[in-house]
């Protein structure tokens, strides 16, 4: 028996031209009626000389058994090739053309003595006869999913490429990697070939109740075949994850398919199977949906689903989006382009912050933490955020990605910022946290916001995934355009961007302040159109906590002089207790004389308990003699309890004679309950001429922690003191160290000490002290 190559050979030296008139007659001869498909008789090969491929072509009926019984006949999953059909078989007596990989299954599916029943689409289907394609589509589930088994033609073994690394595989399953470690490029080479890429393989292995995998003349048995690739899943390169992994899976729960039932349908929506299938290849763009129907649970009573040849590829995109996506979004698509823009309103749900690749869930599955926005928690989603969790071999989603829920669609959407737009990552979601019941959103239109979405099934023939990195940084009108907005609605959905991003900050910086991944992307890939809203740079520069400077001078590096500093966010700066020193160090670094810095600025900044005389110090720096001294601001020092002393120091430094010290300023220096003492010193010693007023000392009698040392300091400085019923109600009244005030009080005034009525309330009610202070009054009043 001559070789696969020399046969070949002969073949096409002896193939003779087709007619389309003889292809007529083929099909014509084999009408079709509903339920019925045709199959092909291949012929035994009974003499070792004969070359020549012979089939009989005949009607089968799809429902002539009882439901669910498996039936006779192999279908083939193939990939037909690029090439044009350059050999040729006998079909009920005329020249048929094939291709060159389906020529090849069939020589080796060809057995020596019996006939074998084979359904394979290229010869059974009218190809040239669109409306047969279309009513042939919808029994393709039933053909696969009856066959006795499928058949798997990954092609002939390349130079020694193959068939070895099947056999490998297959004592992989059993032997461990050992087998196969002499084979491992054979094995990867063939794990790149086309048939892993192709959109209807997915259907064909997906219903499948018995799979054989064959190259050239070695076949394996298909969950063998599962069984080899489980062992060496980590040596997989990655690339390959997204490829192998779903088909594995497919093949994997064929003999767990239950039997199967006319008119069943399957298990995903067709918008969760383009998730997870949309980057396969397809000769034809409209099998990039059509090759999904058996596998939909949508099945084929959607209008908008129905095969239909005749239409052009973005009519049939344009609805297949429409009915994935819901009626209340407006669905635009164009013959030039493979990306469809979705506009409408939605709410956004939340941001995916973090991702768990490494299964610790034990289900396999990659399991994400959506972070609610606050429109969502006050919808009742939860008080933070919830788990979801999606196939690992879907497209990846991302760290700073955005869970939204469309107006009009069944499930919420996974999508990224790209820009002045987002894009779909996937078209469904859980809706809901764990253990509560998916839910309809009904929100009021305050909790809505305007969208517009871009969503891409890539070409049939293309290797990358449908998300294009470059995207990232392309804004809408770039990726589309003919796509026309008006100015207002595009300004609506921008500043509704714009109120995403702020919410994400808030809360997010609410949460913890560091510059996540998730803050980093919304940043990164923000278009300059978007605004950046002065309650988001608030929110950024007043957290105490992790990265706000991180986070400004990647604010800064997007958006340059374009970035809204205005008087409010340098006060807020200002007031930062923690880390408002190198917040304001970067924001003069960045805008220079041009940084607002207004009198209120200067009230923050010396009101500011931890880093004020860094601050100030930095303020008087840049400013110098331009800087503004209020009365609120050396009120402000004054009564700063961790550092207004050291404030103060440094105001009489700069201004000296011209510093406003009211006796207000003096009776909250007085009052401060921290740092009382040396603010007193400091402002009577660079004022010695300051009058007392009663206010003071009824402040400092009335001192929880430094009134005894302000009372000696201030009868030191004047012993004439005036002590009024004021100071001596306060005094009595101080719960921690008015035993000590009111006998130095009763030690510098005697008899002279006015105790009213009121005086022997505020002592009774000094629960600490209250009943030493009365003794000490009776003794005075006594005495």
């Amino acid at each position: 028996m001559p070789n696969f190559t020399e046969w070949k050979a002969r073949i096409r030296r002896q193939a003779k031209p087709h007619s389309k008139f003889q292809l007529h007659d083929v099909y014509s001869a084999t009408p079709l009626t509903p339920n019925t498909t045709r199959v092909i008789r291949l012929l035994p090969q009974r003499e070792p000389t004969t070359t020549q491929i012979k089939c009989e072509l005949f009607t089968y009926n799809l429902s002539g058994k009882q439901s669910g019984e498996r039936h006779l006949y192999e279908a083939v999953s193939y990939v037909w090739g690029t090439g044009p059909r350059c050999h040729s078989i006998t079909l009920n007596n005329c020249a048929f053309p094939v291709t060159e990989n389906l020529h090849a299954a069939l020589w080796h599916l060809r057995d020596r003595q019996l006939e074998r029943v084979l359904w394979v689409d290229a010869v059974c289907i009218n190809q040239n006869d669109n409306k047969e394609k279309e009513r042939q589509i919808p029994l393709m589930r039933t053909i696969y999913a009856q066959a006795g088994r499928v058949i798997v033609w990954l092609g002939l073994p390349l130079n020694g490429h193959g068939d070895q690394a099947l056999g490998s595989i297959r004592q992989a399953g059993g032997e461990g990697l050992t087998a196969m470690e002499d084979d491992y490029t054979s094995v990867m080479v063939l794990l790149r070939r086309d048939w892993f890429r192709r959109m209807w393989i997915l259907q064909e292995v997906g219903v499948a109740r018995s799979v054989v995998v064959m190259c050239g003349s070695v076949q394996i048995d298909g969950h063998a075949f599962c069984q080899g690739l489980a062992g060496m899943d980590h040596l997989l390169p990655v690339d390959l994850h997204p490829i192998i992994h779903p088909v594995v899976q497919l093949i994997r729960g064929a003999p767990y398919r239950p039997k199967y039932q006319l008119d069943s349908r399957g298990v995903f929506s067709m918008g969760e199977l383009l998730d997870m299938y949309r980057s396969c290849r397809a000769t034809l763009q409209h099998d990039k949906i059509y090759a999904l129907l058996g596998l939909s649970l949508d099945g084929l009573d959607a209008p908008a689903l129905q095969p239909n040849y005749s239409l052009p590829w973005h009519e049939v995109f344009q609805r297949a989006t429409a009915h994935i996506f819901g009626a209340s979004c407006t669905v635009k698509t164009w013959p030039e382009s493979h990306t469809a823009v979705i506009t409408g309103k939605c709410l956004f749900l939340g941001q995916i912050t973090s991702i768990d690749q490494d299964n610790n869930h034990g289900d396999g599955q990659v399991h994400v933490w959506v972070h609610c926005t606050t429109a969502a928690q006050s919808l009742g989603y939860g008080e933070h955020g919830w788990d979801c969790a999606f196939p690992p071999f879907s497209e990846s989603v991302r760290e700073g990605d955005i869970v939204c829920h469309l107006q009009g669609a069944a499930r919420p959407s996974i999508v990224r910022l790209c820009q002045d737009h987002f894009t779909v990552i996937k078209t469904s979601a859980p809706s809901a946290p764990p253990g509560e019941p998916d839910r309809q959103s009904n929100p009021s239109e305050d909790h809505l916001s305007n969208i517009a979405l871009t969503f891409t099934i890539p070409p049939g023939s293309s290797n990358n995934s449908y998300y294009d990195e470059a995207e990232q940084s392309t804004e809408l009108l770039t990726i589309t355009p003919s796509y026309h907005e008006d100015p207002s609605t595009e300004t609506k959905r921008l500043y509704d961007t714009a109120a995403l991003l702020e919410d994400r900050f808030v809360r997010s910086l609410h949460y913890n302040g560091n510059l996540s991944p998730a803050l980093q992307h919304l940043i990164s890939q923000c278009s300059p159109k978007v605004p950046i809203s002065e309650q988001l740079l608030q929110s950024v520069v007043s957290c105490p906590t992790g990265e706000p400077v991180q986070i400004m001078q990647l604010l800064f590096q997007k958006r340059g002089d374009k970035l809204p500093i205005t008087e409010s966010i340098v006060r807020a700066a200002a007031a930062n207790s923690r880390l408002g020193y190198p917040i304001l160090q970067l924001l003069f670094q960045k805008r220079g004389e041009s940084l607002p810095v207004s009198e209120q600025v200067v009230v923050a900044a010396a009101g500011n308990t931890d880093k004020g005389c860094q601050i100030m110090s930095l303020l008087f720096e840049q400013r110098g003699r331009g800087l503004v001294i209020s009365e609120e601001a050396v009120v402000a020092a004054a009564g700063n309890y961790w550092s207004g002393h050291q404030i103060l120091r440094l105001f009489f430094e700069q201004r000296g004679d011209n510093l406003p010290i009211s006796e207000r300023v003096v009776e909250t220096g007085a009052g401060n309950t921290r740092c009382g003492y040396e603010t007193v010193k400091v402002l009577l010693q660079q004022r010695k001429s300051l009058q007392i007023s009663d206010g003071v000392v009824t402040e400092a009698a009335g001192n929880p922690r430094h009134g005894h040392d302000i009372m000696r300091f201030l009868f030191a400085r004047d012993e004439d003191l005036a002590i009024s019923e004021n100071v001596v109600k306060a005094a009595a009244g101080n719960g921690e160290n008015g035993y000590e005030i009111m006998l130095l009080l009763l030690e510098k005034r005697g008899k002279r000490l006015p105790i009213s009525d009121e005086v022997v309330k505020a002592a009774q009610a000094n629960s600490l002290y209250g009943h030493d202070i009365m003794q000490l009054l009776a003794s005075a009043q006594s005495a």
